[in-house]
This record gives structure tokens, sequence and C-alpha cells, in this order.
């Protein structure tokens, strides 16, 4: 309660301060600047608030969500009139003779800074909006922008209004997964203002395979449509004449990475050979700069093709090694152990992971019915009889001993196992929760060891605070 009394106190003391900030524009927009500079007071604070609620752990050895937190916002200016405001999202402002383009918009909650800082930075009319896909941490801008220049042309993929539509109507079952990950989210998503999620109509949609050339002020734009590893509705800005390739998540937030065919916190599976596809597109294009909406860009040319050809060649590689392994008859569980990238192709794992790539392949092609047993086709599984196994096994005194044995032989799965099996059975079972906290500090510690998957070690650091607080 004391924590919310606090974050109530921070909103009102946002929306008083901007107020009062707006009350001191005077533009013909009055309303906007208003509503901007309040948003930017709220979004301020709020930004300060999650950052202190989020820890960067030391032993991370990639770039991170938490991370992202702590970015300050600003902004910089990494090409020649290329502006980019930093913060969890980037946004980038290309300045021409003839007008403003913009890609990506970033986070909601720091978009109204955005938009005072590149325009102080670089002032004009913004001609067109490109955004990359349609996740809230690259769209959240965007109604900002569109409140002052109604008449820029929004530039999407033709899949945007469908990945709009099915996180629009997903949001609630989509942000309490998020939440279990990211604990700094409020509880309750946005229901007002220019905070709420979606709402963004393209004029401009470009389907797969295809691009949409335009020009503004002598300066050639191509917005690519680049579907992949994060979602359907990729989008990629290339300026050829500069070779400047704006990335938004194609690359996702580290490059170079394991794609992330699968996420955690949910959603549809990505699809491993579209993402092939436009990797071959992009390499083909030779940039000398990748500017991602996520941390810093990447230049060389060089760099940046042997880095780009070792993304294709891992996801062809993890591809093909599910499906010869699927027609050999190996079972799923064995192929989520058996591949691994050779050394040659080794990337960080921070984001994608390959055993988690592994079974979306699998699924991706042959669904989640895997022919090993009969009870899968139906709603009851095994789950709903462990209480009654546990009392089968003697109770959970016995499978606390089991937990502890797996422990010790460092078969930290089968612990958690025994643990399930017993919990069913008394749910505040001490023995079982220490084995439970035990076998979830181990495998954060392996998790950290083994690349830094922070979705990973986000549900495992949740799952060892449930736990903790049920031996409290």
């Amino acid at each position: 309660m004391a924590n919310i009394l606090k974050w109530l106190g921070v909103l009102l003391l946002g929306i008083l301060l901007g107020t009062v900030l707006g009350y001191g524009a005077r533009d013909s927009g009055f309303a906007r600047v208003v509503e901007e500079r309040r948003a930017e007071a709220v979004g301020t604070l709020a930004s300060s608030y999650i950052a202190s609620q989020t820890e960067v752990d030391d032993r991370a050895e990639v770039k991170t969500v938490a991370g992202l937190q702590h970015i300050e916002v600003g902004v910089d200016q990494p090409a020649p009139d290329v502006f980019r405001a930093s913060g969890v999202g980037n946004t980038f402002l290309i300045r021409t003779h003839d007008g403003l383009v913009l890609f990506d918009t970033g986070l909601a909650t720091q978009a109204a800074k955005h938009k005072r800082l590149l325009q102080e930075a670089a002032p004009g009319q913004v001609t067109h909006i490109v955004l990359s896909h349609s996740h809230a941490d690259h769209i959240g801008g965007a109604k900002f922008w569109l409140a002052e220049f109604p008449d820029a042309e929004v530039v999407t993929h033709a899949e945007f209004i469908e990945g709009q539509r099915y996180l629009d109507d997903l949001e609630r079952h989509f942000w309490s997964r998020n939440r279990l990950l990211y604990t700094f989210m409020p509880e309750e998503p946005p229901e007002s203002g220019m905070n709420v999620y979606g709402g963004i109509t393209p004029n401009i949609e470009v389907a797969e395979g295809d691009a949409y050339a335009f020009s503004s002020g002598g300066v050639q734009f191509e917005a690519i449509a680049a579907a992949g590893a994060e979602g359907d509705d990729n989008l990629v800005l290339w300026l050829p004449e500069q070779r400047l390739l704006f990335s938004g998540d194609f690359f996702g937030p580290l490059f170079p990475m394991v794609p992330n065919l699968f996420t955690l916190r949910g959603e549809k599976f990505r699809d491993p050979l579209a993402y092939v596809r436009s990797l071959d597109k992009l390499i083909a294009l030779q940039p000398e700069m990748v500017l991602p909406s996520h941390f810093d860009p990447v230049t060389g040319s060089e760099r940046i093709r042997q880095d780009m050809q070792r993304m294709r060649d891992a996801t062809q590689f993890i591809h093909d090694q599910t499906v010869a392994g699927m027609n050999r008859g190996d079972s799923l569980w064995q192929l989520m152990r058996d591949v691994q990238l050779p050394p040659e192709l080794a990337l960080s794992q921070g984001h994608g992971k390959v055993s988690w790539n592994v079974r979306s392949i699998w699924e991706h092609y042959s669904t989640w019915f895997h022919f090993e047993s009969t009870t899968e086709l139906y709603p009851v599984q095994i789950r709903e009889l462990y209480s009654d196994i546990a009392d089968l096994a003697g109770g959970p005194e016995p499978l606390a001993v089991r937990a502890r044995e797996s422990l010790e032989a460092g078969e930290l799965e089968a612990a958690l196992h025994w643990v399930e099996l017993g919990l069913a059975s008394q749910p505040g079972h001490t023995d079982l929760l220490q084995a439970r906290l035990a076998a979830l500090n181990q495998l954060l510690d392996r998790a950290y060891e083994q690349g830094s998957n922070y979705s990973e070690t986000g549900w495992l650091k949740s799952r060892i605070s449930t736990t903790e607080a049920a031996l409290d």
C-alpha cells in the first residue's frame, strides 16, 4: 500500500508540474503543448521510479532490459542530419531540406520528452513516420507526433494492423505475463490518454517482399518489409546514398545474437526461414551503419556484414538441425538438449535462446501434439494428479528427500519436478520450498554462466521472490 500511495503521489505531482509548465507555452496548439508537458513530467517521474526499481545484475554478461531502464533520455547525432533520442527505445529523426522523417517513436512514457528534445535539435515539419513494428516501445510516441503533424504519412509493414490488433485484443493477458518478468510495470495497463496502446492507422502499407521508396529534400528512402525474428510486421528503413540501415528490432536489442523466434512473455512464433530470407536481403545492402531502436548504433561495413552473415547461418543451422532431427524421429526434448551452435556460429543468447528456438521451430511446423501421449489431446493433464501421486509416494517428506538428492547430483530440473509433486500435496511445506529456492538460485547462476538470457533470468528471479515470500 505504501508503494501504491507513493506512486499516486508521484503521478499527481507530475500532473501538477506538467500543467504549470504547459501554461507557460505560447503557440497555436496550446492544449497540445499543455498535454505534452504534462506527459513529459509524468513520464520523467515514471522513468525515474522504474529505474529505481530495476537493478542491473553484475552477473549479466550482456546488455539487458534492466540496462535499458537506466539509459538517460537525451539527443545525439550519430550521422549527418540524423538525430537520435535515446532511452528505453530510440526515436530517430532524419532531417532533409523538405522536412523531417521519423523512424520509430519510442516508449509512450518517454515520447513527449523525445519529441521536445528532437524538435529543439531539428525543428521542422514531419512528413513521414516510419514504424518498424507494432510493439509498444516502438509506436508509443506516434500519437504525440500525429497530434501536431496529422498529415504525416505513416508507413508500416502490411501486417502491422494485424500485429496491433492481436496485441490489443490480448493486452491484459500479455500484461500480466510481462509483469512477472518486469516487476516495475504498473498493475494495470493505461485505459485513457496518449499512453493507451494501439490506435495507429498507416497510410502506406508495405507488403512482405516489397519496399516503399520515397524521397524528401533530395534524400532517398526505402522502407523495406523484412519479416522475421521480431514478428511478421518487421519493417526497416534504408538510406541507400548514406548506407544507413534503421533496423528497429530486426536484429533484436543485441547485435549480433541468436534470433528471438520464441518470446517467454508470449506472442506468435516467428518464422525462421522468413528471417533467413530477410537477412539475405539486408546483407546484400552492405550497410555502413546499423541504427537499432535499442542501445547504440553499430558501425563498420565489414563487421556488420560478418555479424549479419553469422546470424543468418546460425538461424539456418538451428532450423536445419531441428528438421533433420524431426525426420530421424528424435524427440523434441532430445533436440532441445542436443542442438548446439558450432564455435564458428556462436552468438549471444542474451535475448534468443537455441533450445527455445528448437522448440518453436518444432511446434511452428508440427504443432503442440508430440505423438508421445494420448493425454496430450485432452484437457486433463498430469499436474491434476500430482497431489494423488504425492500421497502414493508417502507424502511430501520423501519427495523433499528426492528433491535434495537431485540437487546434490546437479539435476536441477529433476529437483523442481519432485518439488512440484510435493507442493501439490502440501503447498507450504518448508523443506520443499527450500529445495525449490536452492534449485532456482542454481538455475539462475547457470543462466548467467550460459549467456544471461534476460527473459530466463527475469522469470527465475520472479519465482525466487515468490518462493522467498512463501518461506517468510
